[in-house]
């Protein structure tokens, strides 16, 4: 009566077991390599394309894609015109991206390489003149519009990762120097309606202790890194709390143009000296203090054993010495003033802060990147809040010696 719905249930030895084990592992690398292969192609026609399309470049004749990010896509090419061949820098923004945030980030370029900031990479100029061109990918309900913006190549090595932060002294005081030419040369910057779509780092606290760390950790997502957020989030929150700078001193907190990604892993080092910085899609104009605790955030964390998380604070005074010197040597913008010393320490917790907030956000927005992978990152950003909240009467003294 059941014969059609039923089916016989094989009882398999452990050799024909391992056998068809093998046969599908096989299946699964050659779906794997095949998809790779498709992806890959795919990417260097779209970028031919686009390069040959809108650019006066000439023909493209190499494309070969540039790892680190994780935000967009990055890719350098050569191209011929003319029986010459140059190398260029091609972004390829993330999906969503907003069109005043690059508007922003090219004018912000344009003007610290109008002041001389050589250490970064000049836009290139589509044919219709923008420093960047919008092309449709897909059709019907998959279509996606995408940015594109072509910069010069910058030269030198990448010497590091963000995760890397085993810079010579000599190195990070050259990126220190680099990051304070940079705030000088676009100190009077008129970023005009263009906008990073995103509060101020004293707005923006408050918004992530009452609402987006909150709504995250209410998801219905369980594993390891949410286990791990969830358990930690009252002390980030509590962290947050303390982040107040009232109303009189705020008055005394320059805002500036900033890169708000500035690390070892955004520049190119030659003979000990920064020669190339570059990854400014988070700019924004906000408190010239936050970019520097972002920094020393960044630039003098252990990443490893017992120590993980602590900054090294003898790494901190020679990239804040070198920052002030520059600065004073300029005479345009001025350095670190009382105010902005007096709140470092919080402002170094606050790009704890940011950072945890990058890891989280870019976690739950793609559910199928590996849990113990930013869990790393998590957990260390959360040991660097901890140890700097430890740390305060060390973190204040170092600062009180700065000229």
């Amino acid at each position: 009566m059941y014969k059609d719905n039923m089916q016989h249930l094989e009882c398999l030895d452990s050799d024909r077991t391992l056998e068809l084990l093998a046969q599908g592992q096989d299946m699964s690398l050659t779906a794997e390599e095949i998809v790779g292969t498709l992806e890959r192609a795919f990417l260097h026609k779209q970028i031919k394309e686009v390069v040959e399309k809108h650019y006066d470049l000439g023909s493209v004749t190499e494309v070969f894609e540039i790892f680190g990010g994780y935000i967009n896509r990055s890719f350098g090419f050569h191209a011929e015109k003319d029986g010459e061949k140059h190398k260029y820098f091609i972004r390829k923004y993330c999906k969503g991206k907003n069109e005043k945030e690059i508007l922003l980030e090219h004018g912000m370029l344009a003007c610290a390489k109008k002041n001389g900031v050589d250490a970064v990479a000049g836009m290139i100029p589509a044919r219709n003149g923008k420093t960047y061109i919008q092309e449709t990918e897909g059709t019907g309900e998959n279509r996606l519009d995408w940015y594109f913006a072509v910069y010069e190549y910058l030269d030198g090595e990448d010497k590091y990762s963000w995760l890397d932060t085993n810079l010579t002294d000599e190195e990070l005081a050259s990126a220190a120097e680099v990051m304070a030419s940079f705030h000088n040369a676009v100190r009077d910057f008129d970023p005009k309606d263009w906008a990073r779509q995103e509060p101020g780092i004293l707005e923006l606290m408050p918004i992530l202790r009452d609402k987006t760390f909150k709504e995250w950790a209410a998801l219905d997502v369980n594993n390891v890194f949410t286990d791990y957020f969830r358990k930690t989030l009252p002390r980030v929150n509590e962290v947050i709390n303390k982040l107040v700078v009232p109303e009189a001193d705020r008055a005394k907190l320059p805002l500036n143009p900033i890169q708000c990604d500035c690390h070892q892993g955004n520049m190119k080092f030659q003979d000990n000296r920064v020669v190339g910085v570059f990854d400014f899609d988070w700019a924004k104009v906000d408190l010239r203090v936050f970019e520097i605790g972002l920094a020393l955030v960044y630039f003098t964390p252990h990443w490893a054993g017992d120590l993980d998380g602590a900054l090294k604070l003898d790494k901190c005074k020679v990239f804040l010495e070198a920052y002030q010197r520059k600065l004073q040597e300029l005479g345009g913008l001025s350095p670190l003033n009382e105010t902005e010393k007096k709140y470092l320490y919080e402002f170094i917790n606050a790009g704890n802060v940011y950072l945890i907030l990058w890891c989280v956000r870019a976690y739950y927005e793609d559910l199928t990147l590996n849990d113990y992978e930013y869990l790393f990152y998590l957990q260390h950003q959360v040991r660097s809040m901890n140890w700097v909240d430890e740390h305060r009467e060390e973190i204040v003294e170092m600062v009180k010696q700065l000229p």
